[in-house]
């Protein structure tokens, strides 16, 4: 299984998740102009953590291990889009969630709220149209456009929400998912998860500060290395 990167330790004070358009280098011109080309695939998800202070030694250790770890490889990137999720409410008020929890410190593959938050499955999976689905919420709100979750391997996030029946709505999303995704399948609201590897070319090494802290930025974008 592939490790989590471990946000939850981190804790990162920036966080950029979004589907970022696929481009294309179209050349240049004899004239001189530089051609750019959208495709029509959908995107991938590009993730940026920034503000991430490695301000003890256990989280310098675990940065060094991770950034010899990451270069080549593929592994899982939290979204941490908890917060315009389908959170469920106590009154008027979002409820709390449980502590986060994980099954390994440093390289964890199982990352989430001790007590479920959210519980969402598939009621209509994506097949002929890769970028529609249908999902009910079974514990949290009814879902919104905007809002960003997993599933079977895969982040989206909802475009529209195309029509409604209670706590279950089709919607639109994006990127497309080509992978097979069966009905039934948990849709991850709580700790949703993209597939990624390191975006190349990032200085990563800490310059620590009378050799005790530092702090850190990183990106990541969506592998499709896997993809079905």
């Amino acid at each position: 299984m592939l490790p989590i990167f471990p946000t939850h330790r981190f804790n990162p004070q920036n966080i950029k998740a979004d589907v970022v358009p696929t481009m294309i280098d179209g050349g240049t011109a004899i004239n001189g102009d530089h051609t750019v080309i959208q495709t029509d695939g959908g995107g991938r998800w590009e993730i940026t953590y920034s503000g991430i202070i490695l301000r003890n030694p256990a989280i310098i250790r675990l940065w060094d291990a991770w950034t010899a770890y990451m270069p080549g490889r593929s592994f899982w990137v939290p979204l941490v889009s908890l917060y315009t999720g389908p959170r469920p409410a106590n009154g008027a008020h979002p409820a709390r969630p449980s502590a986060i929890h994980a099954n390994d410190p440093d390289f964890p593959t199982e990352v989430g709220y001790a007590v479920p938050y959210i519980v969402a499955e598939v009621v209509t999976p994506p097949s002929t149209i890769p970028t529609q689905m249908t999902a009910n919420v079974t514990q949290g709100a009814r879902l919104q456009a905007g809002m960003k979750g997993s599933v079977g391997g895969r982040a989206f996030k909802i475009e529209r929400i195309l029509s409604r029946d209670g706590q279950q709505a089709e919607f639109s999303f994006l990127p497309p998912i080509r992978d097979v995704i069966e009905a039934g399948a948990q849709v991850n609201f709580d700790w949703p998860l993209a597939r990624c590897k390191l975006v190349l070319g990032q200085d990563l090494a800490p310059t620590l500060s009378f050799g005790r802290s530092a702090q850190m930025a990183i990106s990541f974008v969506e592998d499709f290395s896997n993809a079905g």
